[in-house]
């Protein structure tokens, strides 16, 4: 008898322990649900914006004395046309490689002397608000009829400090895509 009950009580400890196993592995598990949708249409990139470059102004490493100071901002626009009837508003979605995890700005990716605790910040239309890496822009209104149909949003760029800056070179690459809601 006292062996049987030595059995059940082993048995009963090791549900116990199994329990209090899967407890602590799901407290420290998560679940992450993407949803999303693709469609067909899009409007097309006008030419000179599907590769722009856009330079900013040359500025004291001096103004970039301490991390989060700004400085250049430098406005820019991305034109489409022939967008089908079915859309109705645009932005660009802007995507990197190099991103800064603390800035969400692009990382500084001069390969010649270049400038130290810098990175490109993004803008939204109205040349303050920043735009982190990863995100879309203001939506602007599609308009107009056939391949005239489209829109011109409106974005900018700064040097943005990470640091105490230090003179040099500064170039970064952002990538963006067409997003429609």
């Amino acid at each position: 008898m006292q062996a049987k009950l030595k059995k059940i009580s082993l048995i009963a400890s090791m549900g116990v322990l199994a329990a209090t196993s899967q407890f602590a592995h799901a407290a420290g598990t998560g679940q992450i649900t993407f949803n999303g949708k693709l469609i067909a249409d899009t409007c097309t990139i006008n030419a000179g914006d599907a590769a722009k470059t856009v330079t900013l102004p040359t500025v004291s490493a001096k103004s970039l004395a301490a991390s989060g100071n700004t400085a250049g901002s430098t406005m820019f626009t991305l034109s489409v046309t022939n967008c089908p009837a079915t859309l109705s508003n645009v932005a660009a979605h802007f995507e990197t490689d190099n991103m800064d995890q603390a800035t969400h700005a692009a990382k500084n990716q001069a390969t010649t002397t270049p400038a130290t605790n810098v990175v490109v910040q993004l803008l939204d239309k109205d040349g303050t608000t920043a735009i982190g890496l990863g995100s879309a822009g203001s939506y602007v209104a599609i308009n107009g009829i056939g391949d005239a149909r489209g829109a011109t949003m409106n974005y900018g760029g700064r040097y943005l400090a990470t640091g105490a800056a230090e003179a040099g070179n500064v170039m970064a690459v952002v990538r963006y895509t067409l997003a429609y809601n």
